[in-house]
């Protein structure tokens, strides 16, 4: 597929996402993929939406290609987990942790799935419908790793989701192939002496 941007659009779909059930709280325009490093301090609410990692999905990496008729096979996509981190800024705490708890409520409401009309750019043409919504449950220690990346910055209370399995689609063309369509087999009797 020609001029893939899954990555962004997944990015942009859970922006719409939050700033469609959110929007008591927040605008589009308030959801940041800046990392918590780049967001100011303020008196504005914002939700950052920093994608953290990005890693091969380990169950999905051996597929069969996809048979196109009779006569072509699709390359294989590469499949990907895209790990999040949510976190809310506002000039008040309470208004805080009421988005943390939103969120998580969305996602619980929302069966976990982003999917159908819900899907920005070309997530839907590249196969990614559905998107899987699953929680990152990271201890103390490794959210405070994660937190060490950001110098100077304060450690804030904040959410960990992965969306999977994601296909990013090869570059490579559609390879033809000739099918084997008649199997003719002549079996000849030995006649006996």
């Amino acid at each position: 597929m020609d001029n893939s941007t899954v990555l962004r659009d997944a990015g942009l779909t859970l922006k719409q996402f939050f700033g469609t059930y959110l929007s008591d709280f927040l605008s589009e325009e308030d959801i940041s993929f800046d990392s918590p490093a780049d967001i100011p301090s303020g008196d504005i609410t914002r939700l950052s939406v920093f994608l953290f990692q990005v890693s091969p999905n380990p169950y999905l990496r051996n597929q069969e290609q996809e048979a196109i008729g009779d006569n072509k096979l699709r390359p294989l996509p590469a499949v990907v987990d895209l790990k999040y981190l949510f976190t809310p800024y506002a000039q008040k705490r309470e208004t805080e942790l009421i988005l943390i708890e939103r969120i998580v409520q969305l996602f619980h409401d929302f069966a976990v799935t982003l999917k159908g009309f819900e899907l920005q750019g070309c997530l839907k043409d590249s196969g990614n419908d559905p998107i899987h919504i699953e929680p990152l449950d990271l201890s103390l220690d490794d959210m405070n790793k994660l937190w060490g990346i950001f110098p100077n910055k304060p450690f804030k209370v904040s959410l960990c989701y992965m969306l999977t399995a994601i296909k990013l689609p090869s570059i490579k063309s559609d390879r033809s192939i000739s099918r084997v369509i008649e199997r003719r087999i002549d079996l000849h009797r030995k006649e006996k002496p």
